[in-house]
């Protein structure tokens, strides 16, 4: 990476406070900008765009205090490359120097302390976009907005590993015939950054993405139930009732299994198992057949359906059918 990142890019040189307030507040947000100490202001951004991500390189040269409202509408990720900022969020403090990168979530109000010396590599990345990735990543609508912790090391482990994906998206911004100003190119990197911090990154939906799903609470489960039982002739799946429940089809399934001991769909087979039985008492022999009441009820393969009838009723379905008929005036209290 060059001296000072993203030299072909850049915005602005000033060592004036409102010149440096107006043009950070266009690319981030509107904020109070203010000197400490009695050092003359020489800021620089650089600053450079990739579709939903932006990276911008910051100094102020001298020591200043920022403090902003929520960012809203995006997410930041604040990495020093010299010196240090202290950076609160809402109720977090972050100590930020080389190595500690910090992580602002839209809904934190920020102040920070930058010290003269502080340059950092500052990654804007729109709140929509990155949660609709999120969303994919789980495959379930979000619950709750996406929230990141605060502190993020980018010295070591998956911090590191994003941090390197960074300084190649920096590096490759640097050069006009770069690969990375074709939109399809643009794209993969601006996905694999997304998906690294997503991954790789402490958040809410962390246990989530590592596959700790919970299991959908009873409220839920009663919701695909209802579903079920009213519509049991409907073509329900695992996935269509996850979405009328609003929770993920893995929580469904967990959801199902804690509290009924059984799948989605091997409760939909059991519901239906009871229709096909109850029209079968109903129905007289010469009217109607076996195979024809268990096609109406989605079972198409006559052997399999016989076997599961038998193992569920303790008796064959054509059993069923003809003795209702052949006691036609038995009332003998029956319990399934």
């Amino acid at each position: 990476m060059p001296q000072l990142p993203l030299e072909r890019h850049a915005l602005l040189r000033s060592t004036d406070l409102d010149d440096m307030r107006e043009v950070a507040g266009r690319l981030f947000r509107p904020h109070r900008l203010d000197l400490l100490g009695g050092a003359a202001l020489d800021a620089r951004i650089h600053h450079a765009r990739v579709r939903d991500v932006s990276v911008s390189f910051i100094g102020y040269g001298a020591d200043v205090r920022i403090d902003t409202s929520p960012l809203e509408t995006f997410f930041a990720v604040q990495i020093p490359l010299s010196g240090r900022a202290s950076v609160r969020l809402g109720g977090d403090q972050v100590l930020s120097a080389r190595g500690t990168a910090s992580v602002v979530s839209p809904a934190d109000p920020m102040r920070m302390l930058w010290s003269s010396d502080c340059t950092q590599l500052v990654v804007r990345i729109e709140r929509e976009p990155l949660e609709a990735r999120l969303s994919d990543l789980l495959g379930a609508p979000l619950r709750e907005p996406l929230r990141f912790t605060p502190a993020m090391d980018v010295g070591r482990g998956y911090g590191r590993s994003w941090f390197r994906g960074l300084e190649l998206l920096v590096s490759e911004l640097e050069h006009a015939d770069s690969l990375i100003e074709n939109p399809l190119v643009a794209h993969r990197f601006e996905w694999t950054l997304m998906s690294a911090l997503l991954v790789g990154h402490g958040s809410n939906y962390s246990s989530m993405l590592r596959g700790e799903v919970p299991a959908a609470p009873s409220r839920a489960v009663g919701i695909a139930l209802e579903w079920i039982e009213s519509q049991p002739k409907y073509a329900h799946t695992t996935a269509s009732l996850a979405r009328e429940a609003d929770v993920g089809e893995r929580s469904l399934q967990l959801g199902f299994r804690k509290h009924l001991e059984m799948s989605p769909m091997e409760y939909l087979r059991e519901v239906r198992l009871r229709r096909v039985r109850d029209q079968l008492r109903a129905a007289q022999p010469d009217a109607v057949t076996v195979t024809e009441v268990a096609a109406e009820w989605g079972f198409l393969h006559t052997g399999h359906f016989a076997a599961r009838y038998q193992e569920r009723f303790g008796e064959k379905p054509s059993e069923t059918l003809r003795r209702r008929y052949e006691q036609p005036h038995a009332f003998l209290p029956f319990v399934d």
